[in-house]
């Protein structure tokens, strides 16, 4: 036998047992595959943007199978009456009493959703990181702008603002950088590009970081709501290692002194400060000093001649008077954001029935759910999200 005839038998042999060895690796994966579709879940294309941004038209998500009651905030899967499948966002639970206000909050039993810890995150709508301060708010008057762009700090992630606040009067809007951006339902893309909304959001929350140089004056920031203005206040003086910080509101009848409390703010030296106001409470982070408090319904805007909100204008601002500070790093953020349109649950309360959930997509202003085509039966339900698979750059856990 020649040897080329044995080589040729050889290479045959091997090529047999890379065809077993694959076929076999092909009957295990599909087997694999099989058995997690009937055990565990399943992969399902989301075909809409009513979820965006959590879920992106075009995706791949990884469905759980799970027929029980989900839980508050929970993305599941649900067979449409009309036929398909459509993925939401749990709101509301079985034997419970639902409604979305015109604020576009939403209560459950009478109460706001402020402390599950399911709750979705705030949503950026502004980032210094990723847009210019000095394109993006407002600063300074006509004459005499205190506010100036440190010299050797790019526009961008580097971008640093100097205030003189040393000739600003007590109470001036001079010495306050205001975001003059509207406050609505859009979102911030990684890439720097803001995708605009259609509807005013009026719960919001801005942090920043903050030194201060010279001391002389007070810290301040702003966020407003409706005829409300909220503002958290700290004096800085030499000598003095604590600061009283007062937050308080200020409506068309006065000014409604709320919470009050300690920071220290050490000269020289960055410091964190974050001021939310999400479902009626107002939430102060200043260095290490922490304030929560909560309010009644915000005031009318006195310019609305309707009974629906109206929150116009600058909706959050920051600065000082009397001192000499930095600010860098600036993060403006919107609460999720029901709006209210629809005949089920919107306006007037909705009690759900004991196999009945109420489910509304992030993208409410283009998503078709509860609101409209009233709660979902829990038979319906096959499904829970569990990640974003496709594409693979894009894998995700979802929240």
């Amino acid at each position: 036998m020649s040897e080329g005839s044995t080589s040729v038998r050889s290479r045959g042999a091997k090529l047999r047992r890379v065809l077993v060895v694959s076929g076999a690796v092909v009957v295990v994966l599909a087997f694999a595959l099989v058995v997690c579709r009937a055990s565990f879940g399943w992969f399902f294309p989301v075909a809409s943007g009513s979820m965006e941004p959590t879920i992106k038209t075009g995706e791949i998500v990884f469905l759980r199978y799970d027929d029980g009651v989900p839980d508050r905030y929970d993305i599941v899967a649900f067979t449409d009456v009309g036929g398909g499948a459509s993925v939401k966002r749990v709101l509301g639970l079985p034997n419970e009493a639902i409604v979305i206000e015109p604020t576009g909050d939403v209560r459950i039993e009478g109460r706001l959703l402020r402390d599950d810890p399911q709750r979705p995150g705030l949503i950026p709508i502004f980032d210094s990181r990723l847009q210019s301060i000095g394109e993006h708010w407002r600063h300074g008057g006509t004459l005499v702008d205190p506010w100036s762009l440190v010299d050797g700090a790019e526009p961008g992630p580097d971008e640093v603002w100097a205030m003189d606040g040393s000739a600003v009067g007590r109470g001036a809007a001079l010495g306050l950088l205001a975001l003059h951006d509207r406050v609505d339902d859009g979102r911030l893309l990684p890439c720097g590009e803001r995708v605009a909304g259609n509807h005013t959001v009026h719960d919001v929350a801005v942090a920043f970081e903050v030194r201060v140089l010279e001391p002389g004056g007070r810290l301040r920031v702003q966020l407003v709501e409706q005829g409300d203005v909220f503002e958290a206040s700290a004096p800085v003086y030499a000598g003095e290692l604590d600061s009283r910080v007062d937050v308080f509101r200020t409506t068309p009848d006065g000014i409604d002194y709320l919470d009050y409390g300690r920071a220290t703010i050490p000269l020289g030296e960055w410091i964190p400060v974050r001021f939310s106001n999400v479902d009626d409470r107002l939430e102060l982070e200043i260095g290490d000093a922490r304030m929560s408090v909560e309010y009644d319904r915000n005031s009318p805007h006195p310019s609305s001649r309707t009974t629906e909100p109206v929150s116009l204008g600058e909706r959050v601002r920051l600065g000082g008077e009397g001192i000499v500070m930095q600010v860098r790093s600036i993060l403006v953020e919107r609460d999720l954001h029901v709006v209210p349109r629809g005949s089920f649950g919107v306006g007037r309360t909705l009690l759900l029935g004991p196999d009945e959930i109420y489910v509304v997509g992030d993208a409410s202003s283009s998503s078709r759910d509860s609101r409209d085509r009233g709660p979902v039966e829990l038979d319906r339900v096959f499904g829970r999200v569990e990640a974003v698979v496709w594409p693979l750059d894009g894998f995700r856990r979802v929240p």
